[in-house]
């Protein structure tokens, strides 16, 4: 009977480092949010298309906290593009506070807050002015300062969408 529970305990042991290990390398959580340059040299927020997420609310902020613009979403339909500064039908504005990104010589975030049903599914990205400008067409900027093509940010993806 010793020996069936050392070898139990054994068992147990080996188990759980197992777990450990396997949790400290899971991949990354997949970004919902990007950012992308316009023709004309602007800035757009692009969201991940996930089954059932509503964005509630978009901002673009100075990293320090000031200036800050932000729109919310009163029809509660989905968007998956939304150019900086611009409030899209179906949309209004929260904080009216619109700043040329080239001369506030900052660090800026770009949040998302929304949610599929009653899970808050939320996001955040920071970026400088250098990294927006270094943007060639069809690519996106995504957490971390790392780039990717925009076909392949926008496919969808169900993972991403797990809060």
């Amino acid at each position: 009977m010793a020996s069936i529970r050392r070898g139990l305990f054994g068992l147990s042991v080996v188990s759980t480092a197992g777990c450990l290990v396997l949790v400290g390398c899971s991949p990354a959580p997949k970004p919902i949010v990007g950012v992308e340059r316009t023709a004309d040299g602007s800035a757009k927020v692009l969201i991940v298309p996930c089954p059932g997420y509503v964005p509630d609310q978009v901002s673009v902020a100075a990293a320090e906290g000031m200036p800050r613009w932000s729109i919310s979403n009163v029809v509660g339909k989905g968007a998956s593009e939304i150019e900086f500064f611009r409030v899209p039908e179906g949309w209004r504005i929260s904080t009216d506070a619109v700043f040329d990104l080239k001369t506030t010589d900052a660090r800026y975030i770009v949040g998302v807050m929304g949610g599929v049903g009653a899970r808050a599914v939320n996001a955040q990205l920071a970026f400088d002015l250098d990294r927006l400008e270094a943007l060639e067409a069809g690519e996106v900027l995504v957490r971390g300062g790392k780039t990717v093509k925009r076909e392949d940010f926008l496919k969808p993806d169900s993972d991403r969408c797990e809060p």
